[in-house]
């Protein structure tokens, strides 16, 4: 970094969103770290983004573009950013206060690191917390060989815990968009699991907000029953993901040869829609490094168990 306050770009990016984003654009104007730029990519809103947008004037920089998913947003924010650290913030969820002062003192302790990320706190509409604090496993140093080893399966950190040194993430641009338009944040922390070192801090410093208009809507809040449309959009993405990950890794000179038979959370629901035996599951489970022989155990029971929600759909 080029001083002892090195200048952070907080991302955000928004489609319709305008009833939660000052919440997000807030929560970084009220960081205690000082030396910050907010880009915020507007994809095509068609609500009152406009508005809440203009009336924090210069303090906010606005790309506006037609509406083209969250990859196009990536594409078009990320070379936009003017920071020595680039930080991810979706419009509905927060920053705790002390999130950027503390990613910045990691990034200066690792600076091997191209990816750094840290846990975070689901929320209700309410403000409410759900659950414990995520992810429970937290991955550091040079993961490309576990990643390639379990079909490229592991706990991905979500988009707004995420921080890049910008030089790093832009070898991934741009990111393709289609098939797929949501979950393009996947694709570069794939991208970084495989190309360099990665850092994580156990601090929650992040709200992720669950509402009905999020990903988490359509059944995706219940850990176990989801329909067999999501089942199978489940599989279908993370199929795409690889398709298009091995085209971002050509196009930077690196080589990728992944299973995916190996992949632990698409053999689980290829299991659930009666498509592979329990046993690929168990071997898919057994080449997952996050994994305790203890958890994977439960998991497995686990598995096994909810199999019978599908059978007769």
């Amino acid at each position: 970094m080029k001083s002892a306050l090195p200048l952070v770009t907080a991302l955000i990016n928004t489609y319709n969103y305008g009833r939660y984003l000052p919440f997000a654009i807030n929560s970084v104007l009220e960081q205690t770290y000082p030396n910050l730029e907010i880009v915020v990519v507007d994809d095509g809103s068609t609500d009152h983004t406009t508005e809440i947008l203009r009336q924090y004037g210069g303090r906010i920089r606005v790309i506006r573009t037609h509406n083209g998913g969250q990859g196009h947003t990536f594409n078009i924010g990320i070379p936009a950013a003017r920071g020595d650290l680039l930080m991810l913030l979706d419009a509905d969820d927060t920053w705790l206060p002390t999130k950027v002062e503390r990613m910045v003192e990691e990034a200066r302790r690792q600076p091997e690191a191209a990816m750094l990320y840290h846990r975070f706190q689901n929320i209700d509409n309410q403000g409410r917390e759900a659950g414990q604090p995520q992810p429970f496993t937290l991955t550091n140093g040079n993961y490309r060989d576990k990643y390639l080893r379990s079909g490229g399966s592991w706990w991905s950190p979500i988009t707004s815990v995420l921080a890049f040194r910008p030089d790093h993430i832009k070898r991934a641009l741009p990111i393709p968009t289609y098939a797929v338009r949501e979950g393009a944040d996947t694709l570069l922390t794939d991208f970084c699991a495989v190309t360099s070192q990665i850092a994580s801090v156990p601090d929650c410093l992040t709200l992720r907000r669950l509402h009905g208009a999020n990903l988490y809507a359509a059944g995706r809040d219940d850990r176990v029953y989801r329909t067999r449309a999501i089942r199978e959009s489940d599989v279908r993405r993370i199929e795409w993901r690889m398709f298009a990950l091995r085209q971002v890794l050509e196009r930077a000179g690196v080589g990728f040869d992944i299973d995916l038979e190996r992949h632990e959370w698409r053999m689980t629901n290829l299991y659930w829609l009666g498509r592979v035996p329990f046993f690929k599951v168990m071997l898919a489970s057994l080449l997952t490094p996050e994994h305790s022989l203890k958890y994977r155990w439960k998991r497995l029971q686990w598995v096994r168990s909810n199999r019978a929600l599908y059978r007769y759909e």
